[in-house]
């Protein structure tokens, strides 16, 4: 085996390999692959948990992508496994002498971690995470997608176009963020040159190197995650290395409306390849492009002179000028990754809207209730706001923390389309309620105390948006019973 793991396949490791936070599911995921998968030896785990009960219990509250038979059994595996379980007071012993380390990618947020993770590194240890092992892994033809807003949506846009639209013979397999459906690494391992793998890139993994993708795609850019980075040129910096980490023989994707990915342009297009700009026509004659004309979704191939009709954007439901654009970033990124043009119109006009963006999860009495809880953003939560309409037609629930946010956009877009706002308590919800002194509010301690007074004040052809343009929204107000479920029990509807 070449790359990542190559000392400890091929026998020449000088030091030893160790896993960071082996109850998580990153850990598990890596834990399970290393030395149950690759038969690996010596391996080494650290957990934050006091002892082998406490592991357990961080076990099954991390890992809940398996039902709970699999995932007790799942863990009984992990606990054979012939590893060096380092927890309590024994955490993080011996990293001196580590060669490889893997963490997962917040390992810099918690203290216990520093400083022996940024001094081994400094001695001499690679610090790596799942995704970069994976890019390691994969023989085939990688896209990497990232951006503060949109991310999730067009990672799942290109794997869905892609896996209706690859030629005969080519798999396609989907990983990032979301804990409950990764792609094992076994799979990885498996795949072949023609098959084609989607990862949702944070910012956290760009925080301190490039991940290594040969098509990368940049939704956009705000202002986000300066407690991460330190600085927003650090952040912007960030997500820059995923298209410049392409190379020359790479191909990035780039949002022609939004300002900062502008910027960037120039340096990608003089270290990458192949670029493409989604939402207009590029003056670049080399640049491939991808926009609309009315409903119809334009193609111009790099360097090509023609235009292509691709198909009706009016066939794709998800609603919203933002979701249209996902749809042309994720157009321009399945096409550069080898998909066919002719196929991807019945693609998209299939492709369902994913779990907490703007997803309708009741509609009672005339009144529609839209779950937008990934929108922790003021811009997320602005352009939920005006993809839903109306005039004034929507009650708008939020809350939360502030990240130092501008919250102009999002109190424009409240004071036209919405009847009231429900603020649920936080610093971000006191930043937004200052920045609309003319919207209509009331107050409500918890989510189920702003449900129903969202209910009250919801008339026959309203919606009710969750759509909290805050951070933190769903540990503080969600966590511990469902949002449907609360929808379902305020309704009578359970």
């Amino acid at each position: 085996m070449s790359g990542l793991l190559a000392p400890w396949t091929d026998g020449g490791a000088t030091g030893s390999l160790h896993v960071i936070g082996a109850s998580g599911a990153e850990g598990v995921a890596l834990l399970l692959f290393l030395v149950d998968e690759l038969g690996l030896e010596g391996v080494v785990a650290h957990d934050f948990s006091a002892d082998q009960r406490a592991f357990a219990r961080s076990f099954r509250k991390a890992n809940t992508a398996w039902e709970r038979p699999e995932r007790e059994a799942i863990l009984k595996r992990l606990l054979r496994l012939p590893i060096e379980l380092r927890l309590g007071d024994q955490y993080l012993r011996g990293l001196d002498e580590a060669q490889l380390i893997f963490a997962s990618q917040n390992w810099f947020n918690y203290p216990s971690n520093l400083p022996a993770l940024p001094d081994a590194v400094a001695a001499g240890a690679q610090l790596r995470g799942v995704v970069d092992l994976a890019m390691d892994l994969f023989p085939g033809v990688r896209v990497g997608v990232t951006g503060s807003n949109g991310k999730s949506t067009t990672a799942g846009l290109v794997a869905w176009m892609l896996r209706a639209a690859l030629p005969d013979g080519s798999r396609l397999l989907h990983g990032g963020n979301d804990r409950d459906a990764q792609v094992a690494l076994a799979d990885l391992r498996g795949a072949s040159p023609a098959d084609r793998l989607v990862w949702e890139v944070s910012n956290r993994h760009l925080r301190d190197r490039v991940v290594p993708v040969d098509v990368g795609v940049l939704t956009n850019i705000t202002r986000n995650h300066i407690e991460d980075h330190g600085s927003f040129e650090a952040y912007v910096a960030a997500k820059a290395r995923l298209l410049l980490g392409t190379g020359p023989r790479g191909q990035a994707v780039l949002t022609a409306g939004d300002p900062h990915s502008q910027e960037l342009l120039p340096s990608v297009r003089e270290h990458v390849g192949t670029v493409w700009v989604a939402g207009a026509p590029s003056d670049e004659p080399e640049d491939g492009s991808v926009w609309l004309d009315g409903d119809a979704v334009l193609l111009r191939r790099p360097g090509a002179s023609g235009v292509e009709s691709v198909g009706d954007a009016s066939t794709f439901t998800l609603p919203g000028a933002h979701n249209r654009q996902n749809l042309l970033s994720a157009v321009a990124g399945a096409v550069a990754a080898g998909a066919e043009v002719k196929a991807l119109e019945a693609a998209w006009s299939r492709f369902p809207a994913l779990p907490g963006r703007l997803e309708l999860v009741a509609e009672h009495e005339g009144i529609r209730w839209v779950y937008d809880i990934q929108a922790t953003t003021a811009p997320a939560a602005e352009a939920g706001i005006r993809a839903i309409g109306g005039d004034r037609t929507t009650v708008l629930v939020v809350g939360g923390a502030d990240k130092g946010m501008d919250y102009t956009g999002m109190a424009d877009a409240a004071g036209r389309h919405c009847r009231a706002v429900v603020a649920l308590p936080g610093t971000g919800s006191d930043a937004f309620l200052a920045a609309a002194p003319a919207l209509p509010r009331v107050l409500a301690d918890d989510l189920d105390a702003g449900l129903a007074r969202a209910r009250d004040l919801a008339q026959p052809g309203d919606t009710v948006l969750v759509s909290p343009g805050c951070a933190f929204f769903s540990s503080r107000f969600v966590a511990g019973r469902s949002f449907h479920g609360r929808v379902r029990a305020l309704l009578g509807t359970a």
